[in-house]
């Protein structure tokens, strides 16, 4: 079995320059045509069904790509990005301005310096988790779309690395990445595409 992930494309937040999770923003236009783009992409690709975070720009993007398609499309809560708790929707330069220690050590890694009161990257690790093993049940090939931090745990998750790794994946708004699944192993195949 084949699972697609992708990331939204751009929403409000991401102009705004905000620490953002489960504040639902929508997409720009610019995230609109990322999301069509996305759709381009996967045109050849045979996808049986679709997961995506509820929150509008992933829900939107997952519409978007698949228009035109007989896909079913099911928005599922463990794919929410993750809560950044009193940094929630917050401007970036005045957090690390007002905290820079915090926001620190959460750039530097976020597997071990949650944002405070908000969600920890375990309790992310756990979420998503419940997710992926029910798509492994089903075996189809599946395009589960959502948020960096979501998509970058399940990453780790499928690919058997240390949690300090979610650090170092960064997915591109409107693409996607392909993990291979079957015969006792997990893959790559392509990533950011």
């Amino acid at each position: 079995m084949r699972l697609y992930l992708a990331r939204h494309g751009e929403s409000e937040g991401n102009v705004k320059r905000l620490f953002y999770g489960v504040t639902d923003l929508a997409l720009t236009d610019r995230g609109r045509e990322q999301a069509r783009e996305l759709g381009e992409k996967l045109a050849g690709i045979h996808i049986e069904r679709c997961l995506a975070s509820p929150l509008s720009r992933a829900a939107e993007t997952a519409r978007l790509a698949l228009a035109g398609r007989d896909v079913p499309l099911e928005l599922c809560d463990g794919l929410k990005e993750q809560h950044m708790g009193d940094f929630e929707n917050k401007d970036y330069a005045r957090l690390l301005e007002e905290f820079p220690e915090q926001v620190t050590g959460m750039l530097e890694d976020w597997s071990l310096f949650p944002p405070p009161g908000g969600e920890s990257y375990e309790q992310v690790y756990e979420r998503t988790g419940a997710v992926i093993r029910s798509v492994l049940e089903r075996g189809e090939d599946t395009l589960i779309v959502g948020h960096n931090g979501a998509l970058a745990t399940i990453f780790v998750r499928l690919l058997d690395m240390q949690p300090k790794a979610v650090n170092h994946i960064w997915l591109l708004h409107g693409c996607y990445s392909s993990i291979v699944i079957g015969s006792g192993m997990t893959r790559l195949e392509y990533f950011n595409r």
